[in-house]
């Protein structure tokens, strides 16, 4: 197994995959990527992550996100880790697997749009996008500069965002890097338009009526863990799937954590508040039988 700087000093690598049908069968149903099989990912390290790409008809997909917590190789012990009767196994000397309880759905994210604003450490800078997406520029393991990172962060986490509105969401600026030299490129991400005076108006609504701000779905409270005041809104109802503007009204959001908003994304359409509460019940129900059982 590999030793690992920790979590505080992850990279983002993508990694280009090719898929089998079975892969294919897997994407398409939403299952959740629990391990990437690979002769290259020994370099990757416990808490970086794997942005897997896939290029089909000249598009770009963002096809699924692993949060790395074991690098193993070709033994016993990485096939302990790998249920036989649920999971599909591939033949690679190394494999990259995600924690069981927080590895994410693949979904197919069309990424095209923003294929010139990925920006890596390693190899080419920039994609050449002279003669469209070529499936030799993504192969292999590439390391993302932190920008880029955090944009694929926010497309990943952003039900949001669609390739026919990209220009909502993208904001050119000058490349600074003298190899470079007054091009310009895609280079940050621009939530899409909303109005800040309706979730303002939310919170302060909220904190009116409970004293502080905290998760409608866990109860957790920023204020009284770190001491600062936060939380985030989340839109019941997702903007990507209407039609032009419409009203928003205060009772169209709900409160919650950073880890409750991104579990709700997980599924397209989102969990439900009454439905987030119940897998977390559920959960911790389950968590206490196994501690009595213990």
């Amino acid at each position: 197994m590999t030793e690992g700087a920790g979590y505080w000093a992850a990279a983002h690598y993508t990694y280009y995959w090719k898929l089998t049908p079975n892969q294919r069968a897997s994407l398409k149903s939403r299952e959740p990527l629990l391990y990437v099989a690979s002769n290259v990912v020994q370099r990757v390290k416990p808490g970086d992550v794997l942005w897997m790409l896939n290029v089909h008809l000249g598009n770009l997909y963002l096809i699924g996100r692993l949060l790395v917590e074991f690098v193993v190789d070709n033994t016993d012990l990485a096939m302990e880790l790998v249920d036989p009767q649920t999971d599909v196994w591939y033949e690679a000397d190394w494999y990259a697997i995600a924690n069981r309880y927080q590895a994410e759905p693949m979904r197919e994210v069309d990424i095209t749009p923003l294929a010139g604003a990925l920006q890596f450490e390693s190899g080419r800078f920039q994609l050449d996008l002279e003669n469209g997406i070529q499936i030799g520029q993504v192969r292999g393991l590439r390391e993302l500069t932190a920008d880029s990172a955090s944009l694929l962060e926010q497309v990943w986490y952003d039900d949001e965002y669609t390739p026919d509105d990209i220009q909502d969401y993208l904001e050119l600026v000058e490349d600074d890097r003298a190899y470079n030299e007054g091009k310009t490129v895609i280079r940050t991400l621009r939530e899409r338009q909303r109005n800040r005076n309706l979730v303002e108006d939310a919170k302060a609504q909220f904190r009116a009526q409970h004293g502080h701000l905290y998760c409608e779905g866990c109860g957790f409270s920023f204020q009284d863990v770190y001491g600062v005041e936060y939380i985030e809104a989340h839109h019941i109802e997702q903007m990507a799937s209407l039609d032009g503007e419409r009203q928003t009204a205060i009772s169209d959001l709900v409160m919650l954590c950073s880890n409750c908003h991104r579990m709700v994304h997980t599924r397209t359409p989102p969990l439900t508040l009454e439905e987030l509460r119940y897998l977390i019940k559920k959960r911790n129900a389950d968590y206490s039988q196994k501690i009595e059982d213990e």
